[in-house]
């Protein structure tokens, strides 16, 4: 078997916003902050119990980012690095790629859950964070300590699918400096409402696709930087925007379409018996049957949700 081609396919697009971001001869560069690969472990609300994981290894994520134009390629899979692990051991050390983690957060006082990315992490800062993430304070409190990038993601989405009280918008705006401005799953109202939460407080919007499945690269933050530390750290500065598209529910349920059909084959290939095969076409019948009216109801459902968020901004 031959070495994996690493760098396959890694060429640079154009940017207009490169040349307002660029400072003498350092050139603009872009990153797609917010991707997974199947090393994370996704769950569907209306399928309790069972475990998805996205459609692409380690390795095909960077060589999707890279020829969709990225000029640095993170991972941020949930709660793992073990994806980012799996690539620089068959790649051994990438110069353009930063070891991320999307990290399932906790507000102590009611349970509610939010997504935080972080980046440029190493094993036993990874080990650490998963150790304070049921709580916010002391999550937020040892990342400000070790100086690290880290990003409050798309905004107005938890994990018990709540609208988030007042105070709980104001945590995040003292406690987050970095917010994720364009999120290429979440609907452009979703991601105004976080344009409008940040304005005239000096924050720094950042971008980047959610992609469970193959669009990584197509919503990314343009910066400025030669290396790692420097997009970091100009980033940091607020020396950034985000760019690309914007999420739609249709573009969200061809995602979990696509992942869901993906780990059905998987399941069907593994199956020992008739009553698990049965079960696993089972499923997917289901799905290809229900999916229009899911999309149609999530359409609804994210519609309300913002209004009500709209609600708690303006009180």
């Amino acid at each position: 078997m031959s070495e994996p081609d690493c760098h396959d396919g890694a060429g640079l697009l154009e940017n207009p916003l490169g040349w307002a971001l660029a400072r003498g001869d350092e050139p603009a560069v872009r990153i797609d902050l917010h991707c997974h690969s199947r090393y994370s472990h996704e769950r569907l609300r209306y399928l309790p119990g069972l475990t998805f994981h996205p459609l692409l290894e380690p390795l095909e994520v960077y060589r999707q980012a890279k020829r969709r134009g990225m000029d640095f390629v993170t991972i941020t899979d949930h709660d793992t690095i073990d994806g980012c692990k799996a690539l620089l051991d068959a790649c051994g050390g990438l110069d353009d790629f930063i070891v991320g983690e999307e990290v399932s957060v906790r507000f102590p006082e009611d349970g509610t859950v939010i997504h935080v990315n972080v980046y440029d992490i190493d094993e036993t800062q990874h080990a650490e964070i998963q150790r304070l993430r049921e709580n916010i304070y002391d999550l937020t409190d040892y990342l400000r300590r070790i100086d690290k990038l880290y990003v409050l993601n798309h905004m107005t989405w938890t994990a018990q699918h709540r609208v988030l009280r007042s105070w709980q918008i104001n945590v995040m705006l003292e406690r987050f400096d970095v917010f994720e401005g364009i999120n290429g799953t979440r609907s452009y109202a979703h991601n105004a409402f976080v344009w409008q939460a940040t304005r005239g407080r000096g924050k720094v919007l950042v971008g980047g696709s959610d992609s469970h499945s193959h669009r990584m690269g197509t919503t990314w933050t343009i910066t400025r930087g030669r290396t790692r530390a420097e997009l970091i750290e100009n980033i940091r500065r607020g020396v950034a925007a985000p760019g690309g598209a914007f999420g739609t529910a249709e573009k969200l349920y061809d995602d979990v379409w696509l992942v869901l059909q993906k780990n059905i084959e998987r399941r069907l290939a593994d199956a020992s018996g008739l009553w698990q095969r049965f079960a696993c076409r089972a499923v997917r019948r289901v799905g290809q049957v229900v999916r229009p009216l899911a999309c149609f109801g999530y359409t609804l459902h994210q519609n309300m949700l913002i209004r009500r968020f709209e609600r708690v901004l303006v009180a």
